[in-house]
């Protein structure tokens, strides 16, 4: 198969791939072209690049979820106890309150750029996710 063939079958998969997101939200009464964002804004985010909708990969996913979730907790934690003296009870509220926050990422009430905008307004520290770098861009200024 050619270049110019494979650019055109990977159009044409990625029309079908649009009409079964605009489809899915029509029957579930939602805005087929704000979920059509969603789904592109999601996919930049994670560099996603296979055919599956967010909420297939989302069902794929949970174990790492899960996994990510508490390995960032400990590692809040650890910082927590040995760089800032927090005790048991302190820390204790912290995994309270991270929950919190996971149940309504998970719930869908709330986003990661939510989360991140909240910081932004009244932190002025701005965590971009799209950054590539595991430490990312974040600014203090």
């Amino acid at each position: 198969m050619s270049r110019a063939d494979q650019i055109a079958q990977g159009r044409n998969e990625g029309m079908v791939f649009a009409l079964k997101i605009t489809a899915e939200a029509q029957r579930a009464g939602k805005d087929p072209v704000e979920e059509l964002r969603k789904e592109l804004r999601a996919r930049k985010l994670m560099k996603l690049q296979i055919c599956a909708t967010q909420k297939e990969v989302d069902q794929a996913s949970e174990c790492i979820k899960t996994t990510t979730m508490k390995t960032m907790l400990s590692a809040c934690m650890i910082v927590l106890w040995k760089q800032f003296g927090f005790g048991k009870v302190r820390l204790l509220r912290l995994m309270e309150n991270f929950y919190t926050y996971v149940d309504a990422l998970n719930e869908g009430s709330i986003t990661w750029f939510d989360i991140t905008d909240l910081l932004k307004d009244k932190t002025d520290i701005e965590i971009d996710l799209t950054d590539d770098n595991i430490r990312g861009k974040v600014r203090t200024e």
